[in-house]
């Protein structure tokens, strides 16, 4: 049996660069002859498809997947030689390579002339447009040629299930042709709800446990979005990690070449999310944010709740280690910057231990990220001032001795290492809380020296690890070279010797 493959594919930013590869790896092997039609595709992602034998078409972003698929019939449908044509999209991760590969053997080898993966009640019973196989007696007909050439934009995703993913199924019923799918989940519907049953089952969302269970996949927008608010299982929690955890296997990219400001935003905290989010709609357009962190939640939050299309935001898992230190350093790892692009480090610190904790934090983030205009005051303060290094929030600069707490010796031996002169007591000089701006050169001059094995695993410590280590170490090896350290709206250059008597309220 001759097969043909048409794949929808946006991904403009190489997020799903390893299960991409997954995905064309394990179709390769069933198709003749395969074509990408992409949305948004990488020069990284578009190799990989041209290494194993795909051709890779570009296209505007318009239209959504059918428009793909349209595309995709187009180049396709002169090759006579073709049994089936399997349609699919990248909208699913891969759980589980061996039982996805023998659900596509399942899938192409069905007897129905439609076979879909999943099947969906809502609205009426119409197969899911993700992945499905047509056969020949089918796509021959001109009936379904005049369907696929008549689809054109819709202005929702609504809009295209009820135009084409149902209209599909409507096309299908006038040539009386029947359909069916890999999972029924007609005897699995005895732990679904009355509320459920009202709006519509939607296998993908519903059923998604079992389907991952049978077929090794799981659509990203249940593992991401989760927009019904299913109760999240042990099982699917550790897919959502998995999944964030692979994507960020590739190298992270910024959206242009030399954004205006750059933020690499930490997040341990679900309840801080929306906080962290309207600190940094203030944002200028133009500028990058990459969040970290260890909770699917988190990273599942700000993708879902981030509206700005003029401030990219990508989200990166990490482990849960090193507080918010090792998170930046490996973002800064991955995102390779230019010089001179300001970076700003926050994160969502609650510091617990302290009953002025959550001011803490608010102080910084209003300090940092005050307003458009003294965002945008910051950024020029480092494109005019040359040499400057560091802004921290007013106040954050500290260097009273008692500041040192059990860090001093490995902080000398951090600068020791890198090459930088060794401080005496007197020299301690730090933003207190780790929230600063710093200039892109001096960031990857500290990454150099950084070792990563010294990071401990998360045990709650409020002092004496490698991450306090760096907060001092930072700024004291940057200072050492002769650069200049700020606060946030005072131009007047911080040094040791001004803030030793400087108390924190914090604690």
């Amino acid at each position: 049996m001759a097969v043909n493959a048409i794949i929808a594919h946006f991904d403009p930013y190489s997020e799903r660069s390893k299960n991409w590869h997954k995905l064309l790896t394990a179709i390769r092997p069933h198709v003749q002859k395969a074509v990408v039609v992409s949305t948004g595709i990488s020069q990284q992602d578009s190799e990989t498809a041209k290494q194993l034998g795909f051709s890779v078409i570009a296209r505007d972003n318009v239209g959504y997947d059918f428009m793909s698929y349209a595309v995709g019939f187009d180049v396709l449908q002169g090759d006579a030689r073709a049994d089936k044509i399997l349609f699919t999209n990248d909208s699913y991760f891969i759980s589980d390579e061996e039982k996805f590969t023998d659900s596509l053997s399942k899938l192409l080898s069905a007897k129905d002339g439609a076979a879909f993966l999943t099947c969906s009640s809502q609205i009426i019973r119409h197969g899911q447009s993700y992945l499905f196989a047509i056969d020949r007696k089918i796509f021959s007909q001109r009936l379904f040629h005049e369907f696929l050439s008549g689809v054109r934009p819709q202005p929702t995703r609504l809009s295209v299930i009820f135009a084409y993913e149902i209209g599909l199924t409507h096309c299908l019923n006038d040539l009386n042709v029947s359909f069916s799918s890999l999972v029924d989940t007609s005897g699995l519907s005895g732990r679904i709800s009355s509320e459920q049953r009202k709006r519509g089952i939607n296998p993908t969302h519903d059923y998604a446990e079992e389907i991952e269970d049978r077929c090794g996949i799981v659509k990203y927008e249940r593992l991401v979005k989760n927009p019904l608010r299913l109760a999240e299982t042990p099982r699917m929690a550790a897919i959502a990690l998995a999944a964030a955890t692979t994507a960020a296997r590739a190298p992270m990219q910024v959206s242009q070449l030399e954004p205006p400001a750059v933020v690499i935003c930490h997040c341990h905290y679900e309840e801080v999310v929306d906080e962290l989010i309207l600190k940094l709609e203030r944002l200028p357009d133009g500028c990058e944010i990459h969040v970290t962190s260890s909770n699917p939640s988190v990273l599942s939050a700000f993708k879902t709740r981030w509206k700005r299309k003029k401030v990219y935001l990508n989200v990166l898992a990490t482990e849960n280690k090193g507080r918010d230190v090792l998170p930046f350093f490996v973002a800064l790892r991955l995102l390779g910057l230019a010089d001179n692009i300001p970076i700003l480090k926050i994160h969502g610190k609650r510091s617990l231990y302290s009953p002025l904790g959550e001011k803490w934090r608010k102080d910084l983030l209003d300090q940092l990220l005050p307003d458009f205009g003294g965002i945008n005051d910051i950024i020029r303060q480092f494109e005019t001032s040359p040499k400057l290094a560091m802004i921290g929030a007013q106040g954050s600069y500290v260097s009273d001795l008692g500041y040192w707490g059990a860090n001093e010796r490995r902080v000398c031996e951090f600068m020791e290492r890198g090459g930088y002169a060794t401080p005496t007591s007197d020299d301690l000089g730090f933003y207190a809380g780790t929230m600063f701006w710093i200039r892109s050169q001096c960031a990857n001059e500290i990454l150099e020296s950084v070792d990563f094995a010294q990071f401990e695993s998360e045990g709650g410590e409020r002092d004496g690890t490698y991450g306090h280590v760096l907060e001092r170490a930072i700024p004291m090896a940057l200072h050492s070279q002769g650069w200049t350290l700020l606060e946030a709206g005072c131009e007047k250059e911080l040094s040791p010797e001004l803030a030793r008597e400087r108390k924190l309220e914090y604690f």
